[in-house]
């Protein structure tokens, strides 16, 4: 008998530890765990329904607006974010103050922020309920509008110049400190009708014209889509007259900073943003034209801010709605190949062991902005596919990236700041850090939180080191945001629209108001959002973990109240037991007191305050260097690439482009 209920005692145990694991696993996708800043804007946490996506989603924005450059609107939330760079532009005779500063330094960029504004303004219109639900439409309105008003300042209707860069790199890659004290001189650099720059002027038409959607579909602001429509068009006039020339041989400043592969693309995608604007033939046949001319199709490349070869293949499907075949087929071969590396000979792409989607030569920095590009394009198509097959193939992708960045990796680490304990704490960033004294290493803690900047992210072995000297992996950027934003806008919709009926809260039923418009468009959406729920489902994304787990905290409460009852039924036979060696248990007891009796110095040894407060990261610092070394003498000449220049821009990825080229 004694045996039998030793056997119970220990199965109930078992049990109830099975029950912690359970409820703990039930935590275990919870994405956001810190409070985020106190500012309007930011939503509530909230366990049902799951608004971790609409956090990260407001997050994204605030860290747009704490980019900002020049005078700041009354509505700034960053306080650590002050009215700068009030003089740019002075010296050339032209207002450029404003925009946004690239990446963690005070320069400023036309052509990245024109791809930026393209793919949040694609993203956009794509899920814009997402950013209802959310809360942040009138957020996605002025982040926008704030770039697009300074690209208007930058471009002139009357003479064609167009500025492509702020600030001289020499100079500014020399400080390291705050927004008050940004050195001076800030020369600006422009191409125009003498110097010819193909390649910006078609990437900042595509901003105009798919900014100008945007206003007018989503915020029913015709007369700022007009005058961003005519910017567009005047604009691609310019870019389409031969001779046809990359910016950086007008402006050779840019090329050691953000250098231009080519601008067959671009000519094709503004083309394409400008159809989608217009309706009107003449740019769709441009298109066409050039798409032909310039070889475009069976391109494979990955999509970024230097290159949208490849997106080319995603707008052309959207714009035909899906009913020309051959562009559908284009765009599941691009899928199909980067998706599925190891069936390309020779591809230069890969996964790295935690499932990181990876390319050679331009992974190297920023590794995550390749694979959530083409996670936005995975999510944009998908309900295009050619067969249930591959839809669910690209949204188990898309997931897949998605869950790698929020912290399904080796390192357990969520590669966004400030919503995770695991979170970045030292991003590449010189406002952020908040150093007073030019150096890179003081304060050794980060002083102002960057809340949801995506940082460049890890290596190719999964691995990351939270150190702000390390600008290949822990550097944040406009472009890096960009498509993590629509993802997240696209993870709002899903897991706040696709809960089962039974499920949803009483008052949730405002939200149905908007599923019930009648027009074509919105039945198109509607149907892909029908797509969206069943490839999520079979992908298994966290709102499916987080049942999983409540299911498990349910199973595991019945086995506590059943362990309860049999402990009732049989606790006599249970005080039998425990009364049974109660004398040689005492005796025990005594000796383990005398022997865990500690005296009070050891407390104090194992709580000494100042073997903790110091971060691991400062340990990468070399002993050798004296302090009186400041970091921004030793940066490179790019502080915002890596060398001297963005890999990711086509530089140094010459093995990457020649093999894809070959197909």
């Amino acid at each position: 008998m004694t045996t039998k209920i030793k056997s119970k005692v220990t199965l109930s145990l078992i049990c109830f530890f099975l029950c912690m694991i359970n409820i703990i696993n039930a935590q275990e996708h919870k994405i956001v765990t810190l409070p985020g800043p106190e500012v309007e804007g930011i939503p509530e946490t909230t366990d049902y329904p799951n608004n971790d996506y609409e956090k990260l989603l407001a997050y994204s924005l605030y860290f747009y607006e704490a980019q900002r450059s020049g005078i700041l609107s009354a509505t700034n939330r960053i306080p650590w974010r002050h009215n700068s760079a009030p003089f740019d532009g002075q010296k050339e005779g032209v207002d450029l103050t404003g925009g946004y500063y690239d990446a963690g330094d005070y320069m400023k960029f036309t052509y990245p922020l024109s791809w930026t504004l393209t793919s949040i303004s694609w993203g956009g219109l794509e899920w814009f309920e997402g950013y209802e639900l959310s809360g942040q439409t009138q957020y996605l309105h002025d982040m926008v509008k704030w770039g697009t008003d300074w690209l208007i300042k930058a471009y002139s209707l009357e003479t064609n110049d167009l500025y492509v860069q702020v600030g001289r790199e020499d100079v500014d890659h020399n400080y390291w400190g705050g927004d008050l004290n940004i050195p001076l001189p800030r020369d600006a650099y422009k191409v125009g009708e003498k110097n010819h720059g193909t390649d910006v002027a078609s990437s900042v038409v595509a901003a105009f014209a798919s900014a100008s959607i945007l206003f007018r579909e989503k915020f029913s602001d015709s007369t700022y889509s007009d005058d961003l429509l005519l910017r567009a068009k005047a604009l691609y006039v310019f870019a389409e007259t031969k001779a046809w020339k990359l910016y950086g041989a007008s402006s050779p400043q840019v090329n050691s900073l953000y250098p231009s592969s080519n601008y067959q693309d671009k000519l094709v995608w503004a083309a394409l943003w400008l159809y989608k604007a217009t309706g009107e033939e003449i740019y769709f046949n441009k298109a066409i034209n050039f798409y032909t001319q310039f070889f475009i199709p069976d391109s494979i490349i990955a999509i970024n801010w230097s290159d949208q070869t490849c997106a080319i293949y995603f707008l052309l499907v959207q714009i035909t709605k899906g009913n020309e075949l051959s562009y559908k087929l284009q765009a599941e071969k691009y899928l199909d190949y980067m998706l599925n590396p190891s069936l390309v000979p020779k591809s230069p792409c890969s996964y790295t062991p935690g499932g990181l989607l990876w390319c050679d030569g331009i992974s190297d920095t920023n590794s995550l902005n390749v694979p959530l590009n083409i996670a936005f394009v995975s999510l944009l198509y998908a309900p295009y596919a050619t067969t249930t097959e591959k839809r669910s193939k690209y949204m188990e992708f898309a997931q897949s990236q998605i869950k790698y960045v929020l912290g399904e990796n080796p390192m357990k680490m969520t590669y966004v700041v400030g919503i995770n304990p695991k979170s970045p704490k030292n991003p590449h960033h010189a406002g952020a850090h908040g150093s007073t004294t030019n150096n890179m290493l003081l304060p050794i803690e980060t002083t102002n939180i960057l809340y949801g900047a995506v940082v460049g992210g890890p290596s190719k072995k999964d691995l990351y080191i939270d150190d702000r000297t390390k600008y290949n992996s822990t550097e944040v950027a406009l472009d890096y945001n960009a498509p993590w934003q629509g993802l997240m806008a696209y993870q709002v919709i899903y897991y706040k629209t696709n809960i089962p009926e039974k499920s949803r809260p009483e008052d949730g039923d405002d939200n149905d108001n908007d599923n019930e418009q009648n027009d074509d468009e919105h039945n198109e959406n509607k149907d892909g959002k029908s797509k969206i729920a069943e490839s999520n489902v079979k992908s298994g994304g966290m709102i499916t973990s987080r049942i999983g787990g409540i299911i498990g905290i349910a199973i595991g409460s019945l086995i506590l109240v059943l362990l309860g009852a049999s402990l009732i039924w049989k606790r006599s036979m249970i005080v039998a037991w425990f009364k049974r060696d109660r004398k040689k248990r005492d005796i025990e007891f005594n000796i383990e007191n005398n022997v865990t009796s500690r005296p009070s110095s050891f407390i104090s040894h194992i709580s000494r305050p100042n073997s903790v407060v110091v971060p691991i990261s400062s340990v990468v610092v070399p002993i050798s260097r004296s302090n009186s070394v400041a970091v921004p003498n030793s940066r490179p000449n790019s502080a915002i690439s890596g060398s001297n220049s963005r890999p990711n821009s086509g530089a140094g990825v010459e093995n990457y482009l020649s093999f894809f080229n070959n197909f």
